[in-house]
């Protein structure tokens, strides 16, 4: 099966839905490592152009040495304007990953019968978010 990613809200989080800084989402290390042993794993981000390097490098300082090499393992992806065009031609057997998809995007979804193929993880707002989603997943 394969799962596709988010960063921004779903790798990247806050440590306190308060607090104004961005760090690496608690639990990120754990999910990455238990995705990428169970899923065909791709990003689903504006911050992939096609190469794994451009996510490594947008994430490069908020990630240590091992969760960087997890993320180079992820496969790169690349979209005109939606995020649903990386799942067009596939059957059902896709997650997504994504803390907030666009209103056409869950049309897209909905159209096809979908939206249980959507979970929704806002690391943001709820810090621990990627525990409920390993929990999800496994």
């Amino acid at each position: 099966m394969k799962l596709f990613l988010d960063v921004d809200g779903v790798l990247l989080g806050r440590a306190d839905p308060r607090a104004p800084n961005v760090i690496l989402a608690a639990h990120a290390a754990e999910f990455l490592r238990g995705a990428l042993a169970s899923y065909e794993v791709y990003w689903a981000t504006t911050n992939c152009d096609g190469t794994t390097e451009s996510v490594v490098q947008y994430l490069r300082p908020y990630c240590s040495s091992d969760v960087l090499a997890l993320v180079r393992r992820v496969r790169p992806t690349k979209f005109a304007t939606l995020k649903t065009e990386l799942f067009d031609g596939l059957a059902d057997d896709f997650v997504w990953i994504d803390d907030q998809p666009l209103q056409a995007e869950l049309r897209w979804l909905a159209d096809r019968g979908w939206q249980d193929r959507l979970l929704r993880v806002d690391t943001r707002r709820r810090p621990d978010d990627l525990a409920r989603a390993i929990r999800r997943l496994t």
